[in-house]
């Protein structure tokens, strides 16, 4: 995990650092073990922060902003990462019915670069990544584009929203090879 270090205090990214009345420690987003404290020794008078006032505490991410001030969200969990490209497989399955292929010719597996918008909708056409080279499979790369087109727009379900810099651009390969579930 990368860290955040300062003469004072290295603390892992994905950390928030946290102000309350002076005290300073860090926390776990989401964590419920108890914020250590940095002692006393660790900081100098001349190279602390001016004090918050007790009543208020101001938190400060160490994760990049995505743009602007927008804090941007920890990265999304691996088993939410696999159900979100589970999800999305299952969503295009359903809209492409793969064309046969001949005897013994290689299946061809279209690999389609997408670009969505927040609401599951394409930001820009879907783009064939590795076009045919054999005349015969491409119309099973138009069916491919076709069925992409069909599924727009996609409802992304509710709990993939927050980590949408994770998703927005995704690659789909499709495989006519896939046994339906």
């Amino acid at each position: 995990m990368p860290v955040f270090s300062s003469r004072l205090f290295s603390v892992p990214l994905g950390m928030a650092i946290v102000f309350v009345g002076g005290a300073i420690g860090y926390d776990r987003f989401n964590a419920s073990a108890p914020t250590p404290k940095i002692p006393p020794s660790a900081t100098s008078a001349t190279s602390r922060p001016p004090e918050p006032s007790p009543s208020r505490a101001v938190v400060a991410s160490l994760t990049p902003p995505a743009s602007g001030a927008e804090a941007a969200p920890a990265s999304m969990p691996r088993e939410l990462e696999a159900s979100f490209d589970q999800w999305l497989i299952a969503s295009y399955l359903k809209c492409w019915t793969p064309l046969p292929t001949k005897g013994d010719d290689e299946p061809y597996v279209a690999k389609v670069r997408l670009e969505f918008a927040r609401d599951g909708s394409l930001s820009g056409p879907p783009k064939l990544v590795n076009p045919p080279s054999n005349p015969a499979s491409r119309p099973q790369a138009k069916g491919v584009l076709r069925a992409v087109q069909n599924c727009n727009p996609l409802k992304v379900p509710s709990q993939y929203g927050p980590y949408y810099e994770q998703w927005k651009t995704k690659t789909v390969h499709f495989d006519p090879q896939v046994t339906r579930g």
